[in-house]
């Protein structure tokens, strides 16, 4: 006579498990996972921005601290000795009626639009400069890197 094996599992366990549906489980767990991807992703975001403004900072303090100063506020140790100072870069959103006019100032920087004072040797035309050192290792383009410097100065505007 064949022995008859017996599940583990009980009649009653079985019965709750067919009754049972996992819809509300896997539910709660796809809204979680949803959650830490969501979570990841807002803290890439935060973390390219941190990055941009870094690079930025970077280039205004290679480039721009000597005349514009540390502060940005036209202080730097070569002012006295420019023909015409230079402008407070904290102030131009202010100046430009609260809005920072990130293109204008881009273009100011690529050399591409003239302004008072920099079409003399006072301010060199950073895009040419910059263009320098495209495709060397470690260094960005040159039009990238007036863009982080840009987004650099929109963020220590004076408010």
């Amino acid at each position: 006579m064949p022995t008859q094996h017996r599940s583990p599992i009980s009649q009653s366990a079985v019965s709750w498990l067919k009754k049972w549906h996992p819809w509300p489980v896997w539910a709660l767990l796809l809204v979680v996972v949803l959650l830490v991807v969501l979570a990841r992703a807002a803290a890439g975001a935060e973390g390219a921005r941190g990055k941009i403004l870094a690079d930025g900072r970077q280039d205004f303090e290679e480039s721009c601290v000597a005349c514009h100063g540390a502060d940005a506020t036209g202080t730097g140790d070569l002012a006295t000795k420019l023909v015409r100072p230079p402008k407070d870069l904290t102030a131009i959103a202010a100046q430009s009626g609260g809005e920072f006019p990130f293109w204008r100032v881009f273009d100011i920087i690529a050399g591409e639009k003239e302004v008072a004072g920099h079409q003399t040797f006072q301010m060199p035309n950073f895009l040419e400069q910059m263009r320098g050192a495209d495709f060397k290792p470690g260094y960005l383009p040159a039009h990238v890197r007036i863009l982080e410097l840009t987004h650099y100065l929109e963020s220590i505007q004076k408010r």
